[in-house]
């Protein structure tokens, strides 16, 4: 898959698992099964026009903080697979889709 157009990119900064902080770069959110999904794809500082790797994130309220979310990997493969065919039925023009 690679970018068709240049659009302005939503950066976002998440905390991995050792506690460490990575940018994603936020391409879209599905809803599946009443669930939103965050699609993001690790940022590079550097420009490439492929994109070898799509991260799913399920979001979940806060326990927290009421009026904030998590985002948290999904491990359901199905759930996977039907965000991520709707993240590409979403933007089947925004990118240059090959197999």
């Amino acid at each position: 898959m690679s970018h068709m157009e240049d659009n302005e990119n939503y950066l976002v900064e998440l905390i991995n698992e050792d506690g460490e902080k990575e940018m994603f770069e936020h391409l879209d959110t599905v809803t599946v099964d009443g669930n939103y999904y965050v699609i993001c794809v690790p940022y590079l500082e550097e420009e490439t026009d492929e994109i070898e790797e799509v991260v799913i994130l399920k979001m979940v309220e806060d326990p927290e903080n009421p009026d904030g979310s998590l985002l948290l990997p999904e491990e359901d493969e199905d759930i996977l697979d039907k965000a991520y065919e709707l993240f590409v039925e979403r933007n089947e023009d925004e990118f240059d889709w090959t197999d």
